[in-house]
């Protein structure tokens, strides 16, 4: 892992402000690290490309929500069937704060490759999300669906642009 750390990648405030022990076991941890050396340390390396070319800015990343343990995922209201609950997901944020470009960017870099799912979580009504959910493979393991979405209202639909 290049850009991020495990400590990154499991760190939530809401469980340790509730004393939740949320280390993952090895299988989890396994899948952290493939997703994380397989995805998403590419995409921050080619954000910071990205950011340079364009004077962005900051060029770093921040996971918001990386892996969620079954009682943390619960404490936050997650899917039952979250793929962060199996470390395949991460929701991202630029540290730059430019989501409008950051959302175009994921959804550009992504084009030619394999992942599940690709959300712009809670989109105002200029579609600006809050975060971009990016999962690299479905809780089955397996699938990757290459699904782009939108949540607007606490519904998913198409990603708009």
């Amino acid at each position: 892992m290049r850009y991020f750390t495990l400590q990154e990648c499991i760190h939530s405030d809401t469980a340790k402000a509730r004393g939740i022990d949320n280390t993952p076991g090895a299988e989890h941890e396994a899948h952290i690290v493939e997703s994380i050396e397989t995805l998403i340390d590419p995409l921050r390396e080619a954000w910071e490309a990205y950011c340079r070319q364009h004077d962005l800015g900051k060029v770093g990343i921040r996971i918001s929500s990386g892996y969620r343990g079954p009682e943390l995922n619960k404490a936050v209201g997650g899917s039952s069937t979250s793929a962060h609950c199996h470390g395949y997901a991460f929701d991202l944020v630029p540290t730059n704060g430019k989501m409008r470009e950051f959302k175009r960017f994921c959804r550009e870099f992504l084009a030619d490759k394999a992942f599940d799912q690709l959300i712009s979580e809670k989109e105002n009504d200029q579609g600006v999300p809050n975060w971009m959910h990016v999962g690299y493979k479905h809780p089955d393991g397996v699938l990757q669906r290459r699904q782009y979405l939108s949540m607007i209202g606490g519904k998913y639909y198409p990603m708009t642009n």
